[in-house]
């Protein structure tokens, strides 16, 4: 990548505003224990956004009684759901109703519940007889207008994996439902205004950040060997229809992320981004379009980090993991590959490869010594820098807590919650050409946020300690709850 000096080509006074800002950063290395406390209002976690109980701000203590305010004046029962809930009391009426058997035609309770509520099964007859067949009849009309707000609401229960065992070509692509309804693609009337909505959605269905990129065929892996409708002994033929593609995601919960290896897990931004990859590609099959979800754990068909750098939304970093201007390493995406036609956004460069040159933390961090501390070097063609994927597994397995390790995102100078610290000091090293803020915010990492030796992090088996890199958070501390 271009040096940001020679990319910039700053100028004396643009040299002074810089070396000014760095030297601001070096004198405010005073805040820095400030700053740490400030990262822990839970207002600051970016993307997580239960905020641990701060959005629940009435005082409820003050008006606790002693009594529940739903008061008992009478002998009490039980609801009977089968009649009670209007929901399966219609479901029983619509499969049981027949105008020439009437009520002898269906089960006893059903009976028994209209004989003592005749108003009820008279709004249930005008239900069937008269409201569904206009319904069905207006749709026909009217349908189009609600196409958007229809592929919404269903989207929505899209919560588990579609059950992919045919190729591409067939299961990406939208299937008539049992309720039918049209196949077809609806016709947009602008890319970037399609874009505008697959965000909005993609925001509303919970993704803390979204970008869109035309899809390169070197991200798709050659062979793969989890199925998905493909033959792993047989290359892949990247399918026409994987034109763009969306990414989708959260980050880990903060407090757990920072007191990795052992109480940190992947797992919760791997569901919420999972559920998010199906939705989006739920609604867009409901459009008439392809959509294929490809989602942390096992179901990938692709590289996930280069196609983040395509869609904008971060560069990729020491340890491979893409650093996001938002989140920084704390972010776990999801993938939509789908013949929608979109506007991608352009990639961003704002100061990571030549931060991660000098910073080497997450190296000097990581127990296993799995990433390097020496220059990028061409990786299937690109320019990138190689982590050794069979140490990093190791030290995996070499710790009690949940699966994995994520110290390389702990540790990373631009994993930090949302305070007014961290803003700043991102836009200082993004705007400064002379590399001199980035060195020092470095050596404030190293000196306000050290963390144990790497060995400690090992089992004791292993001559460690079972350590962590910042202490759990107080509901996840098992010696104060369970004896």
């Amino acid at each position: 990548m271009t040096n940001k000096t020679e990319k910039k080509g700053f100028s004396r006074r643009q040299f002074l505003k810089a070396s000014g800002a760095a030297s601001a950063v070096a004198g405010g290395a005073g805040l820095g224990l400030f700053g740490y406390e400030a990262g822990k209002d839970p207002r600051t976690y970016r993307g997580w956004e239960n905020w641990e109980g701060v959005n629940q701000v009435f005082n409820r203590k003050k008006y606790a009684v002693d009594q529940p305010t739903c008061q008992k004046v009478g002998p009490t029962r039980r609801v009977d759901a089968r009649t009670e809930v209007i929901f399966y009391r219609r479901g029983s009426f619509m499969r049981q109703w027949r105008e020439e058997t009437g009520l002898e035609g269906m089960e006893p309770h059903i009976q028994e519940y209209y004989r003592k509520n005749p108003e009820d099964l008279e709004l249930d007859i005008y239900s069937q007889e008269v409201i569904f067949p206009k319904l069905m009849e207006d749709r026909k009309k009217y349908q189009d207008q609600f196409r958007l707000s229809d592929a919404w609401s269903n989207a929505m229960g899209a919560v588990s994996p579609p059950r992919i065992t045919e190729p591409p070509e067939v299961s990406d692509f939208p299937r008539r439902s049992r309720r039918g309804g049209s196949t077809e693609p609806v016709k947009f009337k602008d890319p970037k205004k399609t874009s505008k909505l697959i965000k909005k959605i993609a925001h509303e269905l919970g993704s803390t950040l979204v970008g869109i990129a035309k899809l390169n065929p070197d991200w798709v892996y050659k062979y793969t060997s989890i199925g998905r409708g493909f033959q792993s002994d047989e290359p892949i033929e990247v399918p026409k229809h994987w034109q763009n593609a969306i990414v989708v995601g959260t980050p880990m919960s903060w407090d757990p992320m920072y007191a990795n290896p052992n109480y940190g897990t992947s797992n919760d931004a791997y569901s919420r981004s999972r559920i998010i990859a199906f939705r989006v590609a739920s609604f867009i099959k409901q459009l008439g379009y392809a959509a294929r979800p490809h989602t942390p754990g096992t179901d990938y068909d692709l590289m996930v980090p280069p196609i983040l750098v395509d869609a904008g939304i971060g560069e990729q970093s020491r340890p491979s993991i893409v650093v996001t201007p938002e989140l920084g390493l704390n972010f776990r995406p999801a993938i939509i590959t789908t013949n929608l036609p979109l506007h991608p956004d352009k990639p961003i460069s704002f100061g990571v490869q030549d931060f991660c040159d000098h910073c080497k933390i997450c190296a000097e961090n990581c127990p296993s010594d799995a990433i390097s501390y020496g220059d990028r070097v061409e990786v299937r063609g690109y320019l990138r820098w190689q982590v050794n994927t069979a140490k990093c597994l190791n030290f995996w397995n070499s710790t009690l807590g949940s699966m994995g390790c994520r110290l390389c995102v702990a540790v990373c100078p631009y994993t930090r919650k949302s305070n007014w610290i961290h803003k700043a000091a991102l836009k200082v090293t993004a705007d400064d050409p002379t590399g001199i803020s980035e060195k020092a915010l470095t050596m404030m990492q190293k000196r306000f946020y050290p963390g144990p030796e790497p060995q400690k992090y090992y089992i004791p088996s292993l001559g460690g300690e079972n350590a962590s890199y910042r202490e759990p958070p107080w509901w996840l501390r098992t010696e104060d709850f369970i004896e």
